[in-house]
């Protein structure tokens, strides 16, 4: 792991370093914004957007910052997740900040020797110098506040979608310290009667109670400053009579990314923004256990289905759908009796290998290739190779 920072901390951009906290968050290794901004700055500006793919998905192990810039620059993420457990990573920050302090090697003057200056002609009058136009670098550079030219900065306007936040005139952030969250409301307020419209317009963009709940925590905070939860919102939900409206965007939400995904769960939990756990405990909750389970069946007969055996050639090499509906085994024996007697009904006709795939591809509207993959796979061409010899 490269000890040497690519860029000032400060440098950081705050919607990445946001990011990586609230991922160390979620993974159990809660971290402050400096602890963010000094691991982050050991990564270049392109490695930003490898940055915000691992974090925009939910962690599977225990990640610190230095961890997740581990993974980045190509360590495997139970490696990291063992580093982070053994400690490795204070040493890395103790050494990165090591490095950073050490003051640069300073030149040695160079010696020489040389005749006496020649007498120098009687200077002339000054030229008027020309006023220096400005560089490009010295145009965006940030402006350097002088003391006493703080307490003098203009108030940052309310941004939109912010409203529920407490409006307080602070002086803008600047340098590392525009990682500051800014000031969150009490979880309590959402209780009282005139929040009601403020929930129905989160509910509006979220499409679930889990989403809900992420929305919730950027901006509120529990009485006690714990983390908030799923039992919190749902209470809210309830003291403003809103829980069926999110149970029945929830199971419209489920039953469609189940259609959508045929059937299987763990894709449809990726695309539905929950994890493959998160939405089997939704499923009987919201009540549509056995519209997902007719569904699913409907997708597992199409696979088990003999007719249209182009379809379960293409099954065939996605072992994971297949496990996900439960019928990786029986799908493989049923396929290999149907090739199988597909091979007995030409092994006469066909002398090579070739000569028999494009025998049972020309009966069947089989597409060749995919049919001597299958055959290879499921270890038919082997048993028909001995008969010939």
């Amino acid at each position: 792991m490269d000890l040497q920072r690519k860029r000032l901390p400060e440098d950081v951009p705050t919607p990445i370093a946001v990011a990586v906290s609230d991922f160390c968050r979620r993974a159990k290794v809660p971290s402050s914004p400096g602890l963010v901004r000094d691991a982050l700055a050991l990564l270049d500006e392109a490695d930003d957007a490898r940055v915000r793919e691992l974090t925009d998905a939910e962690p599977t192990e225990r990640l610190g910052p230095f961890a997740v810039v581990d993974i980045v620059l190509g360590t495997r993420a139970s490696v990291a997740a063992e580093r982070e457990k053994s400690g490795y990573y204070d040493d890395v920050r103790k050494a990165t900040k090591a490095s950073a302090r050490k003051p640069p090697a300073r030149a040695l003057p160079v010696l020489t020797t040389s005749a006496p200056p020649a007498a120098r002609p009687a200077p002339s009058a000054p030229r008027a110098k020309k006023p220096r136009a400005q560089t490009i670098k010295e145009k965006i550079a940030p402006h350097k506040r002088r003391v006493g030219e703080f307490d003098r900065a203009p108030i940052v306007p309310t941004l939109s979608g912010s409203s529920f936040l407490p409006r307080r005139n602070l002086p803008a952030p600047r340098g590392r310290f525009t990682t500051v969250d800014p000031s969150r409301a009490n979880f309590e307020s959402l209780f009282r009667p005139e929040a009601k419209e403020t929930v129905e317009s989160l509910i509006a963009q979220v499409p679930h109670r889990v989403a809900l709940l992420r929305t919730l925590e950027q901006g509120y905070v529990s009485k006690r400053g714990e983390a908030l939860s799923v039992g919190d919102v749902e209470d809210v939900l309830e003291a403003h009579a809103l829980f069926e409206l999110i149970e029945k965007k929830e199971r419209d939400g489920v039953l469609a990314a189940v259609i959508d995904q045929k059937g299987s769960l763990s894709r449809a939990a990726h695309v539905f923004g929950l994890t493959t756990d998160e939405l089997e405990k939704l499923i009987p909750a919201l009540g549509v256990a056995a519209q997902v389970d007719q569904v699913r069946e409907r997708y597992i007969k199409e696979a088990l289905s003999p007719e249209n055996l182009s379809l379960r050639l293409e099954l065939l090499f996605r072992g994971r759908y297949l496990e996900d509906l439960g019928i990786e085994k029986k799908f493989h024996q049923a396929l290999t009796r149907q090739l199988g007697a597909l091979v007995k009904e030409v092994k006469d006709a066909a002398t090579t290998v070739p000569t028999l795939v494009d025998l049972i591809s020309r009966q069947h509207a089989l597409h060749a290739e995919s049919l001597r993959r299958a055959l290879e796979k499921l270890g038919l061409l082997e048993p028909w190779l001995k008969d010939k010899r």
